[in-house]
């Protein structure tokens, strides 16, 4: 496959990580801070699918293109997406390496690491340990979300859709 072919199918999976990012903004969860991470699903498929440095280059860009599109960039906001966004990459690359959990349990994996990432930054940035007691509450709904996201990456990737895109 050319390299602009492979750039442009890149380029496409940050524009739909982007997409799903806002739209999940719309979807109401009830639980302030707690989103599905419908974006996650692009990033676990490029773990699978494509070089890790592609995968986290999409994750990255997409953090700050919503972070710059949403008027927040470098707010608290943005740093605890970026941290849990960073901290969520480097364990679900890991994982889906090392060959111990399916897709399923990587995405439960990010998605609770995701959270673990935010509340660390939170504390930080508050400056009090008060925020830890929020954890169980959005672990719980992470491992309800990566479940999901999970399912939902597995059955695109039994598919294999991806490889007659990239063949």
């Amino acid at each position: 496959m050319s390299k602009t072919k492979r750039l442009c199918i890149i380029a496409m999976l940050l524009a739909i990580a982007i997409v799903l990012n806002i739209l999940e903004s719309f979807i109401p969860v009830f639980v302030p801070g707690v989103k599905l991470g419908l974006a996650n699903i692009i990033i676990l498929i490029m773990l699978y699918e494509f070089k890790p440095t592609e995968a986290l280059l999409v994750n990255l860009l997409r953090i700050i293109l919503v972070g710059l599109l949403r008027g927040n960039i470098l707010s608290p906001t943005f740093l605890m997406s970026l941290s849990g966004g960073v901290l969520s990459f480097l364990l679900m690359y890991l994982f889906s390496r090392i060959k111990v959990f399916s897709p399923i349990g990587v995405s439960v994996i990010g998605a609770v690491s995701h959270a673990m990432g935010q509340v660390a930054i939170a504390i930080i940035l508050l400056g009090t340990k008060a925020v830890i007691y929020y954890l169980p509450f959005i672990g719980i709904l992470s491992i309800i979300t990566g479940i999901f996201s999970g399912i939902l990456t597995k059955v695109y990737l039994s598919k294999s859709i991806t490889a007659r895109f990239l063949n």
